[in-house]
């Protein structure tokens, strides 16, 4: 098992297609967001390589402008 925590940077116009295109991930929860385009996410999968995958397709959502990872955790 695999979980991280992510902020996921935005334009504050691009916000609501962002949230979308992260809600249909397989695996990522929105957990809080900011006017100002920054979205705090968790990626929760199996296994760490997933995990990563998962992470490097976010800078492909279109509107993702950068994310940081702030957290990680693999049993």
């Amino acid at each position: 098992m695999s979980i991280c925590s992510l902020v996921v940077f935005t334009k504050p116009q691009n916000l609501a297609p962002v949230e979308q295109a992260l809600e249909a991930l397989d695996g990522v929860e929105i957990h809080a967001t900011d006017p100002k385009g920054r979205v705090v996410v968790t990626v929760d999968q199996p296994d760490r390589t997933i995990c990563s995958e998962t992470i490097m397709g976010l800078a492909n959502i279109d509107g993702v402008i950068n994310t940081a990872l702030v957290y990680e955790y693999v049993e």
